[in-house]
């Protein structure tokens, strides 16, 4: 398991993206842990992370591989949103 961000595209069709992931590293004994009883660190508030500029950089992170996605997009009404088609 772990963390990541893609964009979406705004244009119609299907599109394929990858997303890389990523998940807080955590102590020597948290990793031990996570090795044979699964899981792992998990953020506290993952919002605030991401609005957060400067405290993001504070984080230890390991990557945790990729994420192929197939996404099909029908934009309606991004306009109202302030998202140009």
């Amino acid at each position: 398991s772990g963390y990541g961000v893609v964009a979406v595209p705004t244009s119609p069709g299907c599109h394929h993206v990858t997303c890389v992931t990523w998940r807080p590293r955590g102590s020597w004994g948290a990793r031990l842990a996570q090795r044979f009883l699964g899981g792992g660190p998990q953020l506290r508030s993952p919002s605030g992370v991401v609005a957060g500029g400067a405290e993001r950089f504070r984080l230890r992170t390991e990557s945790s591989g990729s994420v192929r996605l197939s996404l099909g997009v029908l934009p309606r009404n991004l306009g109202r949103f302030g998202v140009a088609a």
